[in-house]
């Protein structure tokens, strides 16, 4: 039997998985010689001409965000056929998926829900950080290890559906699973990181009952009940929840995204603390994996606490029987777009002072909320240094550039456009500070990075090639 190969390295053994998007293969590496996962896309999704473009782009995005709950992405790359398909090469995975899980067990201990449901929000906070949204989170994308740890699946495909692709694939397949859809998916709009812990809210719901929070005979009644219906309360059916985690999962079902908590760093802070050993549920309970992440746990300042710093307030949530307090923030994205976009308009009119101190008060309150590195935290950090650049504030927007710079270059590595972006920036304060030499030398190794990312022809490298020969004359 010939073994299909792509790659030129990439033997494809068995298909393990399939869905809307393409097929999930177990294979092997020729050159590594070690066991991979290869997802492979459908062949009719090419019919978009910037399909395969974005998803190489996607998953490049998804290989810059390196944490242990979810598979390494190891390659990616297009298929040697007369049509050829992206795929994406990542690490194989064992474990039994929840799905699995509770079909054997049915109902899991509040403790043990806890703990592997943080899991996954640890991973969501991660991903959400790069404005990465999963939109397929069900039971059957999240794998428990032997070791005790959750791995989330399937990122790699999900990433690549952005707002330019509909609900339905040529497949004829919803981008989506209905059980574990939110209203907004559903109504075709704006995904955004509520989308996420709405399904992860579902997948808790159901860990802790044992049954599909919303189920019908097709599609379209399964969607109806996601939009319209209430979610059974959890305290109804598991009365021993601690009273914080069960208005936490009810929150995370509220229909409004909204109304959700602000971000999955919430959702780690409230379930973290009831979380408990995973018990039977795992063989391997000396793992070096687990010593490890026990030695991590330790070096934390009090297992299961929330850190001080973090600004967290009570609101009452509004749900049928039961006025549980639910830890929540009291700003959400939408707050610093509008800040972003308010900060310009004064800007726009020439009022740099108050457009200045309107968007630093509005990212000195996200920092702490959603992390100095989260996308929508950065871009309002670049437009805040643009608004010190701009009102000819250049030191202080040199400071901000460098700032941004170590930041990002420590996340995403020094070839992210955003970053060179700063690093052009900072270049063009300090010469504007009277550091010519110094400026020059920054935008000559930067012209070099920009070649290595978008080669030497690039109208960008161009441009700023001639910047330089401007400026050295």
């Amino acid at each position: 039997m010939t073994v299909q190969v792509v790659g030129g390295r990439y033997e494809l053994i068995r298909q393990v998985g399939a869905g809307g998007m393409g097929q999930v293969y177990e294979g092997f590496d020729r050159n590594l010689k070690r066991r991979i996962a290869v997802k492979v896309t459908h062949a009719n999704l090419d019919t978009d001409p910037e399909w395969t473009k974005r998803f190489l782009r996607e998953a490049e995005v998804m290989a810059t965000v390196s944490h242990p709950g979810t598979p390494a992405i190891y390659d990616a790359g297009t298929t040697e056929e007369s049509t050829p398909r992206p795929f994406l090469v990542m690490e194989f995975v064992d474990g039994v998926t929840f799905d699995d899980l509770l079909a054997r067990r049915g109902p899991l201990p509040v403790g043990a829900v806890a703990a592997l449901g943080a899991q996954v929000a640890a991973v969501l906070a991660a991903t959400h950080r790069h404005r990465i949204y999963h939109r397929d989170l069900k039971p059957s994308n999240l794998m428990l290890c032997d070791n005790g740890t959750v791995k989330v699946l399937d990122f790699g495909l999900a990433v690549a559906l952005d707002s330019g692709l509909s609900r339905y694939t040529t497949t004829g397949q919803t981008i989506g699973t209905p059980a574990f859809m939110a209203p907004e998916q559903i109504e075709s709009r704006d995904v955004t990181p509520q989308t996420d812990l709405y399904a992860l809210g579902l997948i808790v719901h159901e860990m802790l009952t044992g049954e599909r929070v919303f189920t019908g005979d097709n599609a379209y009644t399964v969607w109806s009940q996601q939009v319209s219906a209430v979610a059974p309360d959890i305290r109804a059916e598991r009365p021993e929840t601690p009273s914080d985690m069960a208005g936490l999962i009810m929150c995370m079902l509220e229909k409004k995204p909204e109304s959700r908590p602000a971000g999955a760093k919430i959702v780690h802070s409230v379930l973290i603390r009831h979380a408990a050993g995973l018990g039977d549920l795992v063989d391997d309970v000396d793992s070096p994996a687990r010593m490890y992440a026990a030695a991590v746990s330790a070096s934390a300042s009090g297992a299961g606490a929330v850190s001080a710093g973090t600004p967290v307030e009570t609101v009452q949530v509004a749900y049928s029987s039961s006025p549980t307090p639910v830890p929540t923030d009291d700003l959400s994205r939408g707050d610093l777009h509008r800040a972003v976009e308010r900060a310009r308009r004064l800007a726009d009119e020439s009022r740099y002072h108050p457009a200045i101190r309107h968007l630093k008060t509005v990212v000195d309150a996200a920092v702490p909320v959603l992390g100095a590195r989260d996308a929508d935290v950065v871009d309002a950090r670049v437009a805040l240094a643009g608004l010190r650049y701009e009102s000819d504030s250049y030191a202080e927007a040199a400071d901000l550039y460098r700032v941004l710079i170590d930041d990002l270059t420590s996340e995403r590595g020094p070839y992210d456009d955003q970053v060179m972006f700063c690093q052009r920036r900072f270049a063009e304060c300090i010469l504007h500070l009277g550091k010519k030499a110094d400026a020059v030398d920054r935008l000559i190794r930067l012209r070099g990075q920009m070649e290595a990312r978008h080669g030497a022809s690039d109208r960008r490298v161009v441009e700023l090639a001639e910047v330089i020969a401007d400026i050295q004359r």
